[in-house]
């Protein structure tokens, strides 16, 4: 199961991609036939807005899975791994709860302009539904890898070893100490 959602994330980053080639290519040629004092294409600017929302969440759970969303460490690389551990395991609970709440939301709001027939009227008109059904697919895909994160967290902390010292100095660049017993009951 993991390796299909490995592909179809794969797929999604690579759809993502070819539309910043699109947005990139719209954008010059617009900018482009405009230099040469002849009509652009009036469409440019509705379809690359549409573009950069469905770019941002097809690649984004991608991202994720990657770890290379941006993050600020300041606080965190000062902690222990067992606690940056347990900070991942909090952050990935939220990742799937805001991203279950923005998917069921994305999906009401979609549902209800396909109900209603919404159309986004621009220099083309177009169903509204059709612009928005990608948040509930996104954020889908986002709580699904948010979830996978989870679950590899919670392994690496049923498999994390023993009691670990975390004292006043320690700093999170430093391997973990932990304390075994040695042969005759004492610390070692």
């Amino acid at each position: 199961m993991d390796r299909f959602l490995d592909k179809i994330l794969a797929i999604l980053a690579v759809l993502s991609g070819l539309l910043l080639l699109f947005i990139t290519f719209a954008i010059f040629y617009t900018i482009f036939a405009r230099f040469l004092d002849i009509p652009g294409p009036v469409w440019a600017i509705q379809f690359t807005e549409y573009a950069l929302l469905w770019m941002t969440l097809l690649g984004t759970a991608w991202v994720l899975k990657q770890h290379k969303h941006v993050s600020v460490d300041l606080l965190t690389s000062r902690l222990s791994a067992q606690t940056k551990l347990y900070f991942s395991l909090g952050h990935s609970v939220m990742g799937v709860v805001v991203s279950g709440i923005l998917c069921w939301y994305g999906t009401v709001v979609t549902w209800g302009q396909y109900q209603r027939g919404v159309m986004d009227i621009q220099v083309v008109d177009m169903p509204k539904y059709l612009i928005l059904i990608i948040i509930p697919i996104g954020f889908l895909f986002l709580v699904g890898q948010f979830f996978r994160n989870f679950l590899t967290d919670l392994k690496r902390v049923k498999d994390f070893p023993g009691p670990i010292s975390t004292g006043a100095g320690s700093s999170g660049d430093k391997a973990p100490e932990v304390h075994q017993k040695n042969s005759e009951g004492g610390a070692t």
